[in-house]
This record gives structure tokens, C-alpha cells and sequence, in this order.
């Protein structure tokens, strides 16, 4: 967060004044409070199951009327427990992961009706939203009372025999797409809300991403009796039994109300 109100501030000072107050009538800083779920390994269908608190921050540069660049930064967490679920199969893998999730978006914004904060002749409209994002998440688990980071466990074998792949990276890329609304409440005020789904390029977000569980003997031998104890930790201990779909990829999605505010006097030049 504190990158991206940096990055704002360096982009504005390095303008000149004139210019600047043209910048700033086409610019809006807001906040966004909400909510953030998943959908993968470990919970298949059921959205808005277990949303977590989350929040962010943005900035938008009005192009014109209906095109603006937007930058923003969330924060939020996501969860699931297979305790949870009312299928015996799924309640007796149980497996249960949560994980921050930290990310900074660049993309467009494009409005149904044109659209400006101040201009009485456009009261709201709805729009929607592409972007390229980057976000951090670090998987952890609760076992017998205790929390445990599983990324470098290798709960699947990574970095041993059993796996050719390395530890996954806790940094990776997501393509946020998602629909809104906005309506001006004062001459530089404006309330919306918004709904995105992220895309993304891991099937690890819940340290899930194989169908089956690895040879817990040889996981404890060559990486650490705590990764084959979390690597398989249904209730009958089937050894052939379903740990996962390797067949689909994870996904979070985002949702919440926003404020925003115009940074300088409304631009009556302003072309839609």
C-alpha cells in the first residue's frame, strides 16, 4: 500500500503546475472495503464460503468520459477447512489451509454511460474492469494446535525424489477482471461498489496441486516427518486416496464498497 501512495505521489510532483491541476481534476484516490474468497481444491463451488475481511486502496486517471487508467493495492486473506464440507469423502481428507494475499494491480476502466465526479449531467453508471496484477500469498495450515507455513514443507514432494518440481513461489501473477458502479454524492465525492474475479496462474494457492498423495515414508525420510504428516491427513489414512484436481487452477475473488474522491476542481473541459 505504501508503494502505490508513493508511486502516486513521485507521478504527480514531477508534473508542472498547469499541468498538474489538469492531472488532478481528472484524478481520483479512493479506498474499498470488503470482502475476499476462494475457489479451488478445497472448496469447489460454494462462492462467498468463508469470506475474510479485505480492503484496498486506488487511484484513477480519468482519460476521458468513459476510459481511466486505475492502479490499486489490496489486502485480504482467504481460507477453507474441509471439516466444513457435508461430503464424508471430503470431510475425511482433512485438509485445511488459509493465506494473506497481497496485490498491486495496473489496468483500464471502462464506463457504461459516460461519466464524471462533479458534472451534473452524469449521475452514475456501471462499468467494468481488466487488469494485470502481482500478488504474494503464503499458504499456511492448523494442525494439532499449532500453524505451519507450507510452501517450503513440500507437502507434495517438491525438492525431493518424489517430485520433479521445486518449491512454488509465493509470488505470482493474476489477471483481476470484474464489473461495477459509481455515483456521485458531492461535487468531488463519489460511492460504488465493485466485484472482480482473479485469474491466476497457480494451482497452489491452497498448497494443493496433484491428485494424489506422495509415498509418506520416503516424504519423511527425505524432507521432514512434519511434511508427510501434512501431506496426507485423512481421518482413515488412505494412502491412494484424492488429494486434489490437478486438472483445475485456483482461484480469489474480491468484492466491496468504494469512496472516492476527485483530487482537484471538476474540468469543465473535460471531453466525453
Amino acid at each position: 500500500m505504501r508503494f502505490l501512495a508513493f508511486l502516486i505521489l513521485i507521478v504527480l510532483s514531477s508534473i508542472s503546475f498547469g499541468q498538474r491541476q489538469n492531472v488532478l481534476s481528472r484524478s481520483e484516490l479512493g479506498m474499498i472495503a470488503g470482502g475476499m474468497y476462494y475457489i479451488g481444491d478445497l472448496n469447489s463451488f460454494q462462492h462467498f464460503k468463508l469470506t475474510q475481511p479485505a480492503g484496498g486502496i486506488f487511484y484513477k486517471f480519468n482519460i476521458n468520459g468513459r476510459l481511466a487508467f486505475r492502479i490499486e493495492g489490496v489486502y485480504g486473506s482467504i481460507q477453507a477447512d474441509d471439516k466444513l464440507s457435508t461430503e464424508s469423502t471430503i470431510k475425511n481428507r482433512n485438509l485445511n489451509f488459509s493465506s494473506t494475499i497481497k496485490e498491486l494491480g495496473l489496468g483500464m476502466e471502462f464506463n457504461y454511460f459516460p461519466f464524471q465526479i462533479g458534472n451534473k449531467n452524469y449521475r452514475g453508471t456501471g462499468y467494468m474492469f481488466a487488469e494485470i496484477a502481482f500478488f504474494q500469498m503464503e499458504p499456511t495450515t492448523t494442525f494439532e494446535g499449532q500453524t505451519y507455513q507450507l510452501r517450503t514443507l513440500g507437502t507434495e514432494g517438491q525438492n525431493t525424489s518424489l517430485n520433479t518440481l521445486d518449491y512454488y513461489s509465493q509470488n505470482q501473477l493474476a489477471l483481476p477482471i470484474g464489473i461495477g458502479f459509481k455515483y456521485p454524492i458531492a461535487r468531488r465525492l463519489c460511492i460504488g461498489g465493485e466485484y472482480g474475479i482473479r485469474y491466476i496462474f497457480t494451482d497452489y494457492l491452497d498448497d494443493i496441486g496433484s491428485d494424489r498423495y506422495v509415498d509418506a515414508g520416503k516424504l519423511s525420510i527425505e524432507s521432514s516427518k512434519l511434511a508427510a504428516k501434512l501431506s496426507n491427513r485423512s481421518l482413515n489414512q488412505n494412502p491412494y486416496g484424492i488429494r486434489g484436481n490437478e486438472g483445475t487452477r485456483d482461484w480469489y475473488f474480491f468484492f466491496g464498497l468504494t469512496l472516492s474522491m476527485n483530487l482537484g476542481n471538476p474540468d469543465e473541459c473535460f471531453k466525453h
